[in-house]
């Protein structure tokens, strides 16, 4: 999930930090990368443009450009990313309405209050927008995890296999494009040169993985134990309500 956070007050900006980190390590949702922080709407805009975040934090009270004008300038390039407003009154409450804010939390608040808007926010829409951009030529082409069920190397490409029956080849090698994956606990590289999703597993076999598609995707003999251990780490998370 990617983070942005547009405060001015370092002491607010490191709570938040904080808090993050708490409800990422809880929720086994990675934070990758990690968020970034700005201390103007100025300076933030600057830099971003659509497709950039998951989820913005933004202060409303912030210098010269307000919050609540950054985030219709936000909307003009980006409709989708999610917005928590953060600010020590309730004046624009009613107006977060125009900017499509997904909540609105009033300084100072605790941990609880915070991860009640980050459920708020984490609804299987969001949760299906996480996604990745690759470096590189393929720049421009943007990945998302949840449509993945398996990705695997073909010389110097990377194929990868959608849920859906299509496939994809991409120009990035193995050793870059893999890590990108491997930071959600859902992916797992169980050969050398393959990494599957989890969610598109159907049963684990002996040596293999038999995907809900009826592909069979073998896995080393050397790390079966912790593909093994890994994999019944996420199955039981997903029968509790996580991940």
């Amino acid at each position: 999930m990617r983070i942005a956070i547009i405060e001015d007050q370092s002491d607010d900006a490191a709570i938040l930090l904080h808090f993050l980190a708490q409800w990422s390590e809880k929720q086994q949702i990675p934070l990758a990368p990690q968020p970034e922080c700005f201390s103007s709407g100025e300076e933030f805009l600057t830099t971003f443009s659509g497709g950039s975040y998951d989820l913005l934090f933004l202060d409303i009270y912030l210098k010269d450009l307000n919050g609540m004008e950054t985030a219709r300038r936000i909307r003009e390039m980006d409709p989708d990313c999610k917005i928590i407003f953060t600010t020590s009154s309730t004046e624009f409450a009613v107006e977060s309405y125009d900017v499509n804010a997904s909540w609105y939390l009033v300084k100072p608040f605790s941990y609880e209050t915070f991860a009640k808007a980050m459920s708020h926010c984490e609804t299987e829409a969001l949760e299906q927008q996480q996604s990745i951009l690759l470096p590189g030529e393929a720049l421009q082409n943007r990945i998302y995890l949840h449509q993945i069920s398996y990705a695997e190397q073909q010389g110097r490409y990377i194929l990868i296999h959608y849920l859906d029956g299509s496939c994809q080849k991409y120009a990035i090698r193995h050793g870059d494009f893999a890590p990108l994956l491997l930071a959600y606990p859902y992916f797992c590289d169980c050969i050398r040169g393959i990494v599957v999703n989890f969610e598109a597993v159907d049963s684990l076999m002996r040596d293999r993985f038999l995907l809900k598609d009826g592909t069979s995707i073998p896995i080393s003999r050397l790390k079966y134990e912790k593909v093994r251990e890994a994999f019944l780490s996420f199955f039981y998370s997903r029968t509790r309500g996580g991940l």
